[in-house]
């Protein structure tokens, strides 16, 4: 036998804890002629994500007043935060403009949907941006990883920011390689983050199975920082830290060649 739902506002709920816990998802105060509202939506830092609802000219101005911009600012990925804002906007419907502020002008009739649609972009450009980080630092790591490996074997025999098939025809980025000989030794840095242990394992399986003359070498931050990841990528590759002095790199490529 099928239940029928009724629609029914937080103060027909008659339990008083659900009541008092659906009360607390959404909140309003008022600022000057303006209302801020929370929703039940949270930046990556903690913070509750909400809205700024003016009043204006028979219509509604929702924004996110920049809090999404401000979270973004707090892990130092602004830039990250305005790439993903450009893209969000346009999938979302709303506007993103020159103060950071994700915003729509709304009717009464759509000031749920806008509410929605705002918090919603904001919330999820600052996720983006936040998650961008690992990718934004291994890609400096990797940069200076290269100008140390031309410092230290010269620039005829070191590439930068290559792709390099492996034995399944898939092309794989390398921060950097350098060839002795025969063989060549690829360079790529690691985060101890899921996704980028996942992406290096498999591209390491991939390039040693083209044979004894190309080795991969794993670069991370830190060896204890990598924690349990740290012997599923030894299985496919060295593991060096960024800042090893030239005689190690001397020694890795030694070996490997």
């Amino acid at each position: 036998m099928s239940m029928a739902f009724e629609q029914i506002s937080a103060d027909d709920i008659r339990d008083a804890g659900i009541r008092k816990a659906v009360s607390s998802l959404v909140r309003a105060s008022s600022w000057g002629n303006a209302y801020l509202i929370s929703v039940p939506l949270v930046y990556p830092s903690g913070t509750t994500v909400g809205v700024k609802v003016t009043p204006h000219q028979g219509a509604y101005i929702v924004s996110d007043f920049g809090l999404g911009w401000r979270e973004a600012e707090g892990y130092e990925a602004q830039r990250s935060f305005g790439a993903h804002a450009g893209r969000i906007k346009d999938e979302v419907g709303v506007e993103y403009n020159a103060s950071h502020e994700f915003q729509m002008r709304a009717t009464e009739r759509q000031l749920t949907s806008a509410i929605r649609r705002v918090a919603y972009a904001s919330h999820r450009a600052a996720v983006k941006a936040f998650h961008s980080l690992p990718e934004a630092c291994e890609q400096e790591i990797g940069a200076a990883l290269f100008q140390r490996l031309r410092e230290t074997f010269g620039n005829e025999k070191v590439a930068g920011e290559l792709k390099l098939a492996g034995a399944s025809n898939i092309e794989w980025p390398f921060a950097a390689q350098v060839v002795q000989g025969k063989r060549r030794v690829v360079f790529d840095v690691i985060s101890p983050q899921w996704t980028s242990v996942v992406a290096a394992k498999s591209k390491f399986s991939d390039v040693r199975h083209l044979g004894p003359n190309t080795i991969p070498i794993a670069v991370v931050d830190s060896l204890d920082a990598m924690g349990k990841w740290l012997p599923l990528i030894s299985q496919e590759a060295e593991v060096i830290e960024d800042d090893a002095s030239a005689d190690e790199l001397r020694r890795v490529v030694a070996e490997a060649a």
